[in-house]
């Protein structure tokens, strides 16, 4: 299965109005006036990030009052009460003059964005890029290569954390082309202009971005640039989220090409609340939920986001769960207060550093066994409430669409469906048994309502036929449960969503196959491996069962 060429991991480019960006840039920018924090300060960088890449992407000439806001409100960020304790030197933020910079940027009508993955699902904090400038040694001058979508922020934080120490700092910010594992880069003029008068200074050079992720090629297209350029290979650095193996990096001689140059990894240790003591992420928390190991579902653990339990001397203690830095955790904790309010989910609380957290209660997880017609009924009153919670405007399923049929013909099931948009939401995405919780006091609550549907995996914004789907696929209904969910969903939202869901059942069924096939493959030789292969034996045993039904149909 290793050589499949799945699709689990979708596209997240979107158009935004620049003037509507830059009107919530602006307002961050005023919560940061009136409030002091650093929490807004940094909400305001992450906007401005965000929009200085867009427009760096779409029209790379005007773009220098965007980055110049980027430079200062990282500078504000570090000269922030909170960060004054390592940067004691720096001048309080001066916020009018922030205020002053965000209305004088250029409108643009139609901008492009994309989601910067470390903030909003890694806990991967801006300011590890600002304490990682110490460990750069005997550096007067230092110019920042900022990778984007992500490296737009990064850069910034970098530079400013350089000019806090002293060093005369620059940055650029480029974007590496072709394909994912042979990217390769190219100087435009104005770059080439700013490259020559760091070397004329002696400069070193800084390599700025999340990864490396599966490839290393970003990273290297952009080094050995620089190296054509004419920058000493001995003074180019890559500053990377995590200390990669390079061994296991599949773009061509990725190792032996990384090795030539330095790397400094950011600090291992996420930013976090201080209440959180007991770390139960990376798949660990199942040991709360299930009574012995073999009940465990599966689980791509490196994809998961931090999880940690708070002391067991407070008095309530509390389960804490990154939901997103900014503007991308704020959406995560509005979808899920209103599950609570709504009786469906525990009510989260805003903690520091983009975590969110809930009471923690004694309960279990279900089971396909459990269900009953009780929490049939719940489950599709559940789908129902997110109709009319999360509903968003949708032009096309085209993606989605594409996903399922790429995914059938690599994995030669030939049983083609079409996808049918009546119903737009922002979906749970995760209807499984185990995502559900029985209380101690009877209760049935759903958990993790609030990012699935809105991740950088499919499906992204979708018809709700996508979670009646994962409902019946993963409570492993029968063609009775089956017609009574969905009479029970029909009733509570006057939607018949009988006609369309046999294509998202397929649709459903064949991204969860490729999905387990793939984790599987990326963590072959641990325990994981065998869970997640049995769990695709389920996703496959759906289209069997379909395959058998129109056979029969057919006699």
């Amino acid at each position: 299965m290793s050589g499949l060429n799945l699709l689990v991991f979708r596209e997240d480019r979107r158009r935004a109005s620049g003037k509507e960006l830059a009107v919530a840039l602006t307002a961050q920018i005023e919560q940061s006036c009136r409030y002091c924090s650093q929490r807004e300060l940094l909400g305001a960088l992450l906007r401005a990030g965000e929009l200085e890449c867009a427009i760096v992407d779409s029209y790379p000439e005007p773009a220098s009052s965007g980055e110049r806001l980027t430079d200062n409100i990282a500078d504000a960020l570090l000269a922030s009460e909170s960060a004054s304790s390592v940067y004691p030197d720096l001048q309080k933020p001066d916020f009018q003059s922030l205020l002053k910079a965000a209305g004088a940027l250029a409108e643009f009508e139609q901008l492009y964005i994309s989601t910067p993955e470390g903030f909003a699902y890694y806990a991967l904090h801006p300011l590890a890029y600002a304490d990682v400038i110490r460990q750069i040694r005997a550096c007067d001058h230092l110019l920042i290569v900022g990778i984007r979508s992500i490296g737009t922020t990064l850069s910034a934080v970098a530079a400013a954390g350089a000019r806090a120490r002293g060093i005369v700092a620059e940055r650029i910010t480029v974007r590496p082309q072709g394909h994912p594992y042979n990217r390769t880069l190219e100087f435009t003029p104005e770059q080439m202009a700013v490259i020559s008068k760091a070397l004329s200074r002696s400069a070193s050079f800084a390599v700025v971005d999340e990864g490396p992720g599966l490839s290393g090629s970003s990273f290297l297209a952009v080094a050995e640039a620089l190296e054509r350029a004419g920058a000493p290979t001995e003074k180019i650095i890559l500053v990377s989220a995590h200390e990669p193996n390079v061994d296991a990096l599949c773009a061509e001689n990725a190792a032996q090409r990384w090795q030539r140059f330095s790397c400094i990894p950011v600090a291992g240790e996420a930013r976090r609340p201080a209440d959180t003591v007991e770390f139960i992420g990376g798949g660990q928390w199942r040991s709360r939920a299930f009574a012995n190991e073999f009940e465990w579902p599966a689980a791509w653990t490196s994809f998961e986001k931090l999880k940690y339990l708070s002391s067991t001397k407070q008095d309530e203690r509390r389960f804490f769960k990154f939901a997103g830095l900014g503007h991308y955790g704020n959406a995560v904790l509005e979808r899920e207060r209103k599950v609570a309010d709504a009786g469906f989910g525990l009510m989260p609380r805003e903690e520091s550093d983009g975590f969110i957290s809930y009471p923690f209660i004694e309960g279990r997880a279900l089971f396909p066994s459990d269900l009953s017609a009780e929490i049939l009924a719940k489950i599709a009153g559940y789908c129902a409430f997110r109709v009319r919670a999360f509903s968003i405007q949708l032009s096309d399923l085209a993606a989605l669409q594409q996903m399922a049929d790429h995914n059938l013909r690599e994995l030669g099931l030939e049983l083609p469906g079409e996808l049918r948009l009546e119903r737009p939401v922002i979906a749970d995405g995760r209807m499984q048994p185990n995502e559900w919780v029985l209380s101690g006091d009877g209760q049935l609550l759903k958990t993790d309502s609030g990012s699935h549907g809105d991740d950088h995996f499919f499906p992204g914004a979708t018809d709700i036929a996508w979670d009646l789907a994962g409902a019946i696929v993963e409570w492993q209904m029968n063609e009775h449960q089956t017609e009574k969910f969905l009479d029970h969903y029909h009733r509570a939202s006057r939607d018949d969503a009988s006609a369309r869901i046999d294509g998202f059942i397929k649709a459903y069924a064949v991204f969860r196959l490729a999905y387990c096939l793939m984790a599987a493959n990326a963590m072959a030789g641990s325990d994981e491996q065998a869970r997640l292969q049995s769990a695709a034996a389920t996703y496959q045993a759906v289209f069997t069962r379909m395959q058998t039904q129109i056979l029969s149909a057919a006699v």
